[in-house]
């Protein structure tokens, strides 16, 4: 009896099974620059994000030297238009979801000048 309820019940989600809209991501430090990653690869699954206190996206530009001051600073500007264009890149390549599904998307990011790198003296 127990089986054929379960069996009802499986079907009956799976078939009445929405995709969700409301999942956000969010980030602090290394974990901020996953999340920027994640909403703009993946912007149509993804429908906001948090970075706290993370690199910005793109930062390291491909090098290890510039991955560096990512996460030492001190970072340089990267031009908007590189950003947009790099994207436009993954997007034309398929890796990466079109960028029209990120307009209106809640983006906090919360970061300074002066955050310090943690320093684990006693890890």
């Amino acid at each position: 009896m127990w089986t054929i309820f379960y069996t009802i019940l499986l079907i009956v989600s799976i078939t009445e099974a929405k995709p969700r809209t409301d999942v956000t991501v969010s980030g602090l430090s290394s974990g901020g620059a996953m999340t920027a990653q994640l909403h703009l690869v993946y912007s149509s699954t993804i429908s906001g994000s948090g970075v706290l206190a993370g690199p910005p996206y793109y930062c390291a530009q491909g090098s290890s030297a510039r991955g560096y001051e990512c996460l030492y600073g001190p970072t340089k500007l990267i031009p908007v238009e590189k950003l947009i264009s790099q994207l436009q890149l993954y997007v034309s390549a398929g890796t990466a979801d079109p960028t029209s599904n990120l307009k209106n998307d809640p983006v906090y990011i919360f970061s300074g000048r002066y955050d310090p790198v943690v320093f684990c003296r006693y890890c």
